[in-house]
């Protein structure tokens, strides 16, 4: 890989506020773009990547929902010999939410729209991009940022049939990756970038075919030249609204988690259990799950009984239980915490057949607002999977 630095430069955009909107007169001002490109081995003729810049703008904050980022399905289509260049629709697009606004290509269709999500395809559907945005609660440092980032990128591209990472430059608050991947016998080259703006995490996806990537590519930096983002509209709903779907050892069960924290699954338990955990990128906040084989301790014990101890053999044996209850559905309930650590937890608990479930949700104190509405959409995710289903 070669990188090639390109000069920090100052960008003539000023920023805006609800009331200047209204009198037609901004003010403030933006940060420099970083700019850097990569001149990538894997891509025909090697086209040139720049780094996103990523702009301030107002304080006001709006709701927001939001949807799984995707990859929609390419039709086929004559060959060409030479593909044009993208053009710019001079007006730009913004979101419902107010939080971002880019220009995209002339002639491309809106296929999606939410407050935090939108995609454009072309009309021929050989290409797409996405913006979206959320929000991490408050402003990760670098190492938690990157760690949302991996996490991300995973998740994206989880779903297709072969992936490859060409290249990716990551600096301070700001990265992009380049990969090629193949989906429905369809070869497609991606451009991911993200920006991140206090606790506000915006992230651009252009995908293209093969044969018109390189062509392709001066229109799609020119889009991200455009970008003018608001992190005063990423509002508290906001915070890791985009989930992926978890499902359990043994397909017990299913939920949904955030698509930034990080999945490690199938890892040795205590007790010889089977581990599943999702992470926060701050590593603040889990969600455990634990199957067991339960068969030889059901001869002398309940199911409170060969849970307990391994809960406090992962998570400390200095747990203290606050409260507990038997839920409608048969799982069992218990409300947990560690003083001295001041982490908080809640576990569920339950047998099929021979087998131990626990789920655990803990959280750092310090962090339980941040936290509280993503926990509680990730528990109301949960699902039983019917046999056969």
């Amino acid at each position: 890989m070669l990188l090639i630095p390109l000069p920090i430069r100052p960008l003539n955009k000023q920023t805006d506020s609800p009331a200047d909107r209204s009198k037609e007169n901004r003010t403030g001002s933006f940060f420099a773009a970083v700019l850097l490109c990569l001149v990538l081995m894997g891509c025909a003729g090697g086209p040139r990547v720049k780094m996103a810049p990523g702009y301030e703008k107002t304080s006001t904050r709006v709701e927001a929902q939001s949807n799984l980022m995707g990859t929609p399905e390419a039709t086929a289509v004559p060959p060409t010999s030479t593909p044009e260049p993208l053009a710019l629709d001079d007006t730009p697009y913004t979101l419902p939410s107010q939080a971002l606004s880019i220009s995209v290509p002339l002639g491309w269709k809106l296929a999606f729209e939410t407050d935090d999500k939108v995609r454009f395809e072309a009309p021929d559907k050989i290409a797409w991009l996405e913006a979206v945005l959320e929000s991490s609660g408050y402003a990760l440092d670098q190492d938690d940022f990157e760690r949302y980032l991996a996490a991300t990128m995973t998740a994206l591209y989880s779903s297709v049939d072969s992936y490859q990472l060409l290249d990716k430059q990551i600096v301070e608050g700001q990265a992009v990756y380049i990969s090629s991947y193949q989906k429905n016998g369809f070869t497609w080259f991606a451009q991911d970038v993200f920006v991140q703006r206090g606790a506000a995490i915006y992230a651009f996806s252009f995908n293209a075919l093969s044969k018109v990537w390189e062509a392709y590519q001066p229109g799609f930096q020119a889009v991200i030249e455009s970008l003018e983002t608001r992190s005063g509209y990423v509002s508290d709903k906001m915070i890791y609204r985009f989930m992926r779907t978890y499902q359990s050892p043994n397909d017990q069960f299913n939920l949904t988690a955030p698509m930034g924290w990080t999945f490690t699954l199938g890892q040795e338990g205590p007790q010889g259990s089977v581990l599943d955990t999702m992470i926060s990128p701050d590593e603040q906040t889990a969600v455990e799950v634990i199957a067991y084989d339960a068969q030889a301790d059901l001869q002398s014990k309940d199911i409170g009984q060969i849970s307990i101890p391994i809960m406090k053999a992962l998570d400390g044996e200095d747990m203290r239980i606050r409260a507990n209850e038997v839920l409608p559905d048969g799982r069992i309930r218990v409300d947990w915490q560690i003083d001295k650590e001041a982490i908080y937890g809640f576990s569920f608990f339950w047998l099929d057949d021979n087998t131990a479930y626990i789920l655990t949700f803990k959280y750092a104190d310090e962090n339980s607002g941040t936290y509280e509405d993503t926990i509680r959409r990730v528990g109301d995710s949960f699902a039983f999977i019917a046999a056969g289903g």
